[in-house]
């Protein structure tokens, strides 16, 4: 919004201090994100890397802090909106220390991973789901202080897939509509800073021709 009203002010001013910073700032914009694209061509394999230890360790680090939620509360609202659990299998989630059963429980996961559309018939365990991570549009946050955190057993009515076989599989569903946004994006910026160097050029012969007036 401010670059825009940089431009704006600048257009209607005619204002060539302000066209310069705007064309110049679009352009460091245009060029940031061609380096970030190139760099995440050509280092898929470390991002990845790098994604998947957040991910592993924001799951292994799960409740143990009650006033840090940011991070569960996110991933929360990954698992519930890929419809899937843990990174690779919900397997991931049995290492977890607060969920993790004694010998005569089995093992649970967090109800982000209950899979609801399987247990249509499961009164007895959606009624005890009411989801307090989660409503409707999101996450909703844990009240500070509080250790109770939701959990399903892992045994039940639950996402299967692990999350990083979900999120490849939208990439590849979206992956037309993801670069159509990208180049849209670079083209607007193309015109833009092609507009401001025009409208910067003209400036000389608008002023030229008011001091023509004045002679």
């Amino acid at each position: 919004m401010g670059l825009a009203l940089l431009g704006c002010v600048g257009a209607l001013k005619e204002l060539r201090c302000l066209l310069g910073l705007y064309f110049g700032m679009l352009l460091l914009l245009f060029a940031t994100q061609i380096t970030l694209g190139i760099l995440i061509s050509t280092q898929r394999v470390r991002v990845e890397r790098r994604v998947q230890d957040i991910v592993l360790e924001a799951i292994q680090n799960y409740g143990a802090d009650p006033e840090e939620t940011a991070a569960e509360e996110s991933w929360d609202y990954v698992q519930f909106q890929l419809r899937c659990c843990g990174w690779y299998s919900p397997q991931d989630w049995f290492r977890v220390r607060v969920l993790r059963g004694n010998g005569s429980e089995a093992h649970s996961v967090p109800c982000s991973c209950y899979n609801s559309s399987e247990a249509t018939n499961d009164s007895a365990v959606f009624d005890k789901i009411i989801f307090p991570q989660l409503g409707r549009f999101g996450p909703r946050a844990r009240p500070r202080h509080s250790t109770d955190i939701c959990v399903v057993p892992a045994n039940g009515h639950i996402y299967r897939e692990g999350c990083a076989q979900s999120l490849q599989k939208w990439l590849h569903n979206n992956l037309i509509s993801i670069v159509g946004i990208c180049l849209a994006v670079g083209l607007l910026e193309l015109g833009f800073m092609t507009l401001s160097i025009f409208l910067c050029r003209n400036l000389d012969h608008v002023y030229y021709n008011r001091l023509a007036r004045y002679r």
